[in-house]
């Protein structure tokens, strides 16, 4: 089940990271899959928020021919907010990661991109193979 494992990837991540204060697995029409926060957040807000930033990424990607948006950080006084796409064929998922500022702004983006790929790959080991003519 696709949402069992965001839900156990999320859990693990914030085990084993506890400068992440804020996880989120969403497709990107803002439907909530999974997601941990250490505050009361709302999660199908910071969806739907984090839905419109990837809409307005991909249509800057596409307007300078940078091909498709990989992540996008948002700096913030005390906080860092890093989303970026889950590679998925069956499903246009992303993944938004808040850090405090204790963590540097390369580091979140790393935890991010990699925790994408690793949930990508998770999702992908679901597939069927294809069947052979």
């Amino acid at each position: 089940m696709p949402r069992a494992i965001c839900e156990n990837s999320l859990t693990q991540l914030c085990a084993n990271h506890p400068e992440v204060s804020l996880a989120l697995i969403a497709t990107t029409d803002a439907h909530v899959v999974g997601h941990r926060s250490h505050a009361g957040l709302d999660a199908a807000r910071i969806a739907a928020m984090t839905s419109s930033i990837i809409a307005i990424c991909e249509s800057l990607s596409n307007e300078l021919d940078g091909g498709g948006c990989q992540s996008a950080s948002i700096s913030m006084g005390e906080y860092t907010f890093v989303i970026a796409h889950i590679p998925t064929p069956q499903q246009s998922l992303a993944l938004a990661i808040g850090v405090t500022h204790d963590i540097l702004l390369a580091r979140a983006r790393r935890l991010t991109l990699d925790f994408s790929a690793r949930i990508a790959r998770s999702l992908e080991s679901l597939d069927p193979p294809p069947s052979q003519p």
